[in-house]
């Protein structure tokens, strides 16, 4: 290996040669010592000159200065950490390398971390499901916006840095986007620092929200936020945008979100400046109302590939309980006439908005079959409610946890349940191997399915279909 010192700082520039990819993305290799080395943007097959940024008794992180020698499934130059927007580490590899990366993945955290036999795995697990084009497929951006500018944060400075808007959002984001910078441009302000766009190439219908990160007391923030839009005509500016283009802006949205996690959770107070506070959809056939904030799925197309999966599992079923129903799009998705259909949600807001979506998706014979419980899945006491005939025991299961996957209590209640069928969908292939270890007492797994959602990101869905 190379050492060197970098013109740019004194760090000592080490030659690293990078063999395997980690779970974010990032490149795996190994200083001189041995040790194992993280290298964000650099891909198996590469020989970089980086630099230790840091370091831990079993691993590092460094930063790569320049590549000696290129992967023939790179398609753009290298380009240093900090001046590539974070979220999109594979948007310089080639479409084909980021789908073996993710199947891979799948596979080597069921071996690994599930403890499944190869043999097994060779039998059930099929080829990666491919988004039909890896280019603008994100139905929901959210920007930061720093000095008047708007964009994507670099994961190292924190920072707006370059990406190619033609690698994740839709056109029509892009263009109000820059209309919105100009508005900046003429009328510097400070009081916003995101802006939420989200909407549909189908129904035609865009949802702006400007987020800001203020801990005043609401009545100022949302005061000066109001007199802000209006002197700038900022409404008028983005349906221009919209109309230009044959889209409707259905609502112009104000969020107050001072805190990370109500940013990355989009909670926080929230405000409709004009219009309404949510969008349709056109998803699987079935119109759907995705309300702001609410939880969608960011690329639609692939969606619908994850619930034509689903419907495999339910298709002979009586009964099917969707745990972790959200505002209710897979379940009403995947039923069929006559199925009765129970959703579950924590969340009172989604229940709200799954009830809607059941009579604007259905007609109203198939609504009654199905119900909407606002209920922690952990605490739902299935065993009481099926013994007072409010719910019927299920067929089939439909879990679609969040990134933590199940909680083990989760896990004896599906057991407990007894359905013949389950469908498990999954977005942390780690996650889903643990629960899978535990679901496979009970039952044997049928199938796995990855599927890209997630062009030119690291992250990978997974739908696996179990039976007892």
């Amino acid at each position: 290996m190379r050492q060197s010192k970098g013109p740019a700082d004194s760090l000592e520039l080490i030659e690293i040669t990078v063999t395997a990819l980690g779970s974010e993305g990032q490149g795996i290799g190994n200083l001189p010592s041995g040790k194992k080395c993280f290298v964000p943007g650099v891909f198996p097959g590469e020989v970089c000159m980086a630099a230790v940024e840091s370091e831990t008794p079993k691993y590092a992180v460094a930063e790569a200065r320049e590549i000696l020698k290129e992967s023939p499934d790179r398609t753009v130059p290298f380009m240093p950490s900090d001046e590539v927007s974070g979220g999109l580490p594979f948007a310089c590899l080639s479409y084909e390398a980021q789908l073996k990366f993710k199947q891979e993945r799948v596979r080597e955290c069921l071996l690994r971390i599930g403890g499944f036999d190869p043999e097994l795995l060779e039998k059930v697990m099929k080829p990666i499901m491919a988004a039909d084009s890896p280019f603008r497929y994100r139905n929901h951006m959210q920007y930061a916006i720093k000095e008047g500018r708007i964009g994507l944060l670099c994961a190292g400075s924190g920072e707006l840095g370059g990406y190619d808007g033609e690698l994740i959002e839709y056109e029509i984001f892009g263009k109000i986007k820059d209309a919105v910078e100009e508005v900046f441009d003429r009328a510097p302000t400070r009081l916003f620092d995101g802006l939420v766009l989200r909407g549909s190439l189908r129904t035609k219908q865009v949802l702006a929200e400007l987020v800001s990160p203020s801990d005043a007391p609401h009545e100022v923030v949302i005061r000066d936020a109001k007199n802000y839009i209006d002197s700038t005509g900022l409404p008028g500016v983005i349906k221009d945008v919209c109309e230009g283009d044959g889209y409707k802006l259905n609502g112009l949205l104000f969020r107050i979100s001072p805190g990370k996690v109500s940013k990355r959770t989009r909670s926080g107070f929230r405000a409709v400046i004009e219009g309404v506070d949510y969008y349709d959809e056109e998803f699987c056939k079935k119109t759907f109302r995705i309300k702001a904030g609410s939880f969608f799925q960011v690329n639609t197309k692939q969606a619908e590939k994850l619930a034509e999966k689903a419907s495999e599992a339910c298709s002979g079923a009586k009964v099917i309980y969707d745990l972790y129903c959200g505002c209710g799009t897979l379940g009403l998705a995947v039923k069929q006439k006559g199925q009765k259909l129970l959703g579950i949600e924590v969340v009172p807001e989604a229940i709200a908005s799954a009830k809607i979506n059941r009579s604007l998706s259905l007609d109203e014979a198939e609504a009654n079959e199905c119900e909407f419980i606002c209920k922690d899945v952990l605490k739902a006491d299935f065993a009481q409610l099926i013994k007072s005939g409010k719910i019927l025991p299920p067929d089939c299961i439909i879990v679609d946890p969040p990134r933590k996957g199940l909680d083990i209590g989760v896990v004896k209640k599906i057991e407990e349940l007894g359905a013949p069928e389950i469908c498990y969908i999954s977005c942390d292939p780690a996650t889903l191997a643990r629960d899978l270890k535990m679901l496979t007492g009970k039952y044997e797994i049928q199938e796995v399915t990855p599927a890209d959602l997630f062009p030119n990101a690291s992250h990978v869905e997974t739908v696996v279909l179990l039976f007892s």
